[in-house]
């Protein structure tokens, strides 16, 4: 396999979907599969009305995907009018500056394109 089919493979993104009764959990994968990091977006109720949702997250030490789970949940959450979790691990053996910006651009475009078929 040439360096640039393997360049393409490491950088995939996979978003898979699991329904919780009304709630959704993303699960959002690159590389090599782990939990780097989850984040739950949340309703809460003033009075008759609901606030914009918040969010909690958790970043496991030495991960970095934190920021961008949360951003996710936010989105879903925001979107669609549930509560959402994101849990990611995307992981890139010692990636330059200009794969990350493409791997983080093309987990928003995929979480996007997600959401719009749960819509």
């Amino acid at each position: 396999m040439d360096s640039q089919m393997e360049h393409q493979i490491k950088q995939q993104v996979d978003i898979r979907v699991l329904p919780m009764g009304s709630d959704l959990v993303f699960l959002i994968t690159g590389g090599a599969a782990h939990i780097g990091a989850s984040a739950t977006a949340y309703w809460t109720a003033w009075g008759a009305h609901l606030a914009a949702p918040k969010c909690e997250t958790i970043t496991l030490p030495g991960h970095r995907e934190g920021e961008l789970a949360a951003e996710l949940a936010m989105l879903a959450a925001s979107t669609l009018g549930v509560t959402a979790t994101v849990v990611v691990g995307i992981h890139l053996e010692q990636p330059t500056r200009s794969e990350i910006t493409n791997i983080v651009n093309r987990t928003r475009e995929g979480m996007k394109q997600k959401i719009a078929l749960l819509r």
